[in-house]
């Protein structure tokens, strides 16, 4: 009686056939090049996506794809992959063949032999676009959700500042005396530039854009709002340090970034009303720029810490009102302005001991 014979195993020109079939119909974009990154593995999905055919792309240098201002970074990348195997993510902007604008996402790997020797580099192209679209529809209408909900809290703040400014106005029409005539209406102007301030910071916040087009040097910005701080602490009993070494040229974002030390700042004046120090220090530390804001006020309690960025949240008697109310916004925009561009704020703070508020951006070298 005859044994049944085992099934044959796959030849290896049928796993062969299996992997280009695999490649040929994925539905993301697949590409592999050789060691000097001209193109080898030209899939169908690369075609639709990129609007060439594999006859036309092969031998072709990968950068002819990548957008002008990313190829430098992605040519880095697809040669560490090689040099290293290390996987690395790319995400740029793609025009394709009908103008409209794409947003990609490329992962970058090494491409193995049997041997171990890497000898090239693939990448994976995704369209990413409806996510970005949809996170960023999102993202509006969250902010949309949160601006309606601080528009009744905003009406009732002004109306405090306001008021006690017409009222001290009213007021001031009554007397005859010079001096207590500027007395009486000194409060008015400090209350109006806090205003002032508030609807600054509101619109930087609403914009919510990195303001690419409008970038100074961080010596520039950090120099206008320490000068900024000296005419707000005037007669108030504060010193202030400004520890800034000198720096190599960073670009930032003007608005966003002194929106944010000018707000840290003005809290931290708020906390000092007896005077103390207040000190601001620059650090940059690879590709991070530091900005750290020590004050010798109140400071805050642990549990207080957790709301310090909530908007109308702040630690000044809600009854208090008057012209020179705190509205307990500042924080809470540069807390917001500080996610959009790309950056965050740590606290540190001890009743009656101060606090520290560090601002941590990322940097890029001028060009």
């Amino acid at each position: 009686m005859s044994q049944p014979q085992p099934t044959p195993s796959a030849t290896a020109a049928d796993q062969e056939l299996c992997y280009r079939q695999l490649c040929e119909t994925l539905g993301v974009a697949l590409i592999a090049t050789d060691t000097d990154l001209r193109i080898r593995v030209w899939n169908a999905a690369a075609t639709r996506m990129f609007g060439a055919a594999a006859d036309r792309m092969i031998g072709t240098q990968l950068a002819s794809i990548i957008p002008q201002d990313n190829r430098r970074v992605a040519s880095r990348m697809l040669r560490r992959a090689i040099r290293t195997g290390q996987v690395s993510q790319l995400e740029f902007q793609h025009r394709d063949t009908q103008g409209r604008h794409r947003e990609l996402a490329a992962t970058i790997a090494a491409v193995v032999a049997e041997s171990g020797e890497r000898i090239g580099a693939s990448v994976c192209f995704r369209d990413i676009t409806s996510r970005i679209d949809l996170h960023d529809k999102l993202e509006q209408s969250r902010k949309m959700a949160a601006l309606g909900e601080m528009a009744g809290a905003l009406a009732h703040h002004f109306n405090n500042i306001l008021g006690g400014a017409l009222t001290r106005i009213d007021y001031a029409k009554t007397l005859d005396d010079p001096g207590e005539y500027e007395r009486t209406l000194d409060p008015v102007g400090r209350a109006l530039t806090r205003a002032i301030a508030l609807v600054n910071g509101l619109l930087a916040f609403s914009e919510g854009d990195r303001r690419e087009n409008d970038l100074a040097d961080m010596t520039e910005i950090v120099t206008q709002v320490a000068q900024e701080i000296e005419r707000n602490i005037q007669d108030r009993g504060i010193e202030f340090t400004l520890k800034l070494p000198p720096l190599r040229v960073v670009p930032l974002t003007r608005v966003p970034v002194a929106t944010i030390l000018r707000n840290i700042a003005h809290n931290a004046i708020d906390a000092m009303p007896d005077g103390g120090a207040l000190t601001l220090e620059v650090i940059l530390k690879n590709q991070t720029a530091l900005f750290r804001m020590t004050d010798t006020g109140v400071g805050l309690r642990s549990e207080d810490l957790s709301r310090i960025f909530e908007p109308f949240w702040s630690t000044k008697s809600a009854g208090s009102g008057g012209a020179g109310h705190v509205t307990g916004m500042g924080l809470a925009i540069a807390h917001g302005l500080a996610h959009m561009i790309g950056g965050s704020i740590l606290v540190e703070s001890e009743p009656s001991k101060g606090s520290c508020f560090t601002v941590i951006l990322p940097i890029e070298d001028a060009t």
